[in-house]
């Protein structure tokens, strides 16, 4: 049997928004319709990703934290994604490099930065941003516990939410497919039949066989 090819996909959005909630939602879509799939999050439970999740919450400098996750981005792609993608797996991934370019950015860093330490990491093959009116997601958070020193700042919804709008633009003029969802309109089993519409489009896509140039019509 052929092997279909590998899709990777990436999901974003401010905290609070639905990432991880959509995330499972759509791991066990995938499941049930027998895609081979990977999930994978970030930061990762290796010792680089520990420290990484460690020195948010301490004084750490916003160009050295970006290092940090960059660094355990790096090591994802090589240990675990690039892998999974070779043998055919949908590969998903709780938070990638648009939130590297959010994140930070409320610590100061310039996005020419972030953009640069992470150049080399592989863009997704869809990029899904999730998004939600900043006031909802604020009552999110306050419900769920403030969870680390970004929530503590009043507007940190409405700043989260301009930067993902910014980051989807970004990745959007460089050719990777974005897709947007509003979650407070949707439950996350629609959310995440609307990205399985997608994944699905991408394989079938890839795995059509490209005819060759003596075969093609005049």
């Amino acid at each position: 049997m052929e092997q279909m090819p590998g899709v990777f996909v990436s999901v974003d959005g401010p905290s609070g928004v639905g990432v991880s909630t959509t995330v499972r939602a759509l791991g066990e879509r995938l499941r049930t319709a027998g895609v081979p799939l990977h999930l994978t999050s970030e930061p990762s439970e290796t010792d680089i990703g520990a420290l990484a999740r460690a020195r948010v919450h301490v004084d750490t400098s916003g160009p050295a934290l970006a290092c940090l996750f960059a660094a355990d981005r790096y090591q994802r792609l090589e240990a675990e994604i690039r892998p999974r993608l070779a043998a055919g797996d949908v590969v998903v991934s709780d938070r990638y490099v648009p939130t590297g370019l959010v994140m930070q950015r409320l610590d100061g860093v310039e996005l020419d930065f972030l953009q640069a330490i992470n150049a080399l990491a592989d863009p997704p093959d869809l990029a899904v941003i999730l998004t939600a009116d900043p006031d909802k997601i604020a009552e999110r958070l306050q419900r769920g516990g403030l969870r680390s020193r970004y929530h503590r700042r009043p507007d940190i919804s409405v700043q989260e939410t301009d930067l993902y709008r910014d980051a989807s633009l970004a990745f959007a003029a460089a050719g990777v497919q974005v897709l947007r969802l509003e979650t407070s309109l949707y439950p996350p089993d629609t959310l995440a039949s609307m990205i399985c519409t997608r994944i699905e489009a991408l394989r079938a896509h890839r795995h059509t066989p490209v005819q060759p140039a003596s075969e093609l019509a005049p």
